[in-house]
C-alpha cells in the first residue's frame, strides 16, 4: 500500500491516528537524515497500519509479528529487528512480551537514541 494511502485513509483507532499525526506532521521532519534515508522511516508507517485500536501490533494469521513486519515493510529479518530496536530505543515503540509491539505516540522521541542503535558497531559471531 502506497504511504499516501496510509496518510489518507481512516486510521484503525484514536491512538493509532495520533501515532500517524505525529508520524507524518512532527517526527518526519524532525528525524535525522541517516533516519530518513533508511527504512526505519517506512517500517514506522507499517507499524501504524498493522496496528489495532488499542495501538497493539501482534502478528497476522499466526505468523511471527517480525515475519509480518518484514514482508510489509520489505525489509530482511536483520533490518526488520535493528529498526524495531531503535524505534523502542526512541520511544516511539514498546515491545510487549514476545511477540507483540505497542505503539507510543511519545511527546519527544529520541532521534539521538534511534541513530545510536543503528549507527553503532553490530557485534559479529564467528563459528567455532
Amino acid at each position: 500500500m502506497p504511504a499516501v494511502d496510509l496518510v489518507t485513509r481512516p486510521s484503525a483507532g484514536p491512538l493509532a491516528a495520533a501515532y500517524l499525526g505525529l508520524l507524518a506532521r512532527e517526527w518526519e521532519p524532525a528525524m535525522p537524515a541517516v533516519l530518513l534515508r533508511s527504512r526505519f522511516l517506512g517500517l514506522l508507517y507499517v507499524l501504524h497500519d498493522r496496528a489495532d485500536q488499542l495501538g497493539h501490533v501482534r502478528p497476522r494469521h499466526g505468523a511471527d509479528v517480525v515475519q509480518d513486519l518484514t514482508r510489509g515493510a520489505c525489509l530482511s529479518t536483520e533490518d526488520t529487528v535493528r529498526y524495531l530496536a531503535a524505534a523502542v530505543a526512541a520511544g516511539v515503540a514498546v515491545r510487549h512480551g514476545t511477540d507483540a509491539y505497542a505503539l507510543r505516540p511519545a511527546a519527544v522521541p529520541d532521534w539521538s537514541a534511534a541513530v545510536d542503535h543503528l549507527t553503532a558497531p553490530r557485534e559479529r559471531t564467528t563459528a567455532p
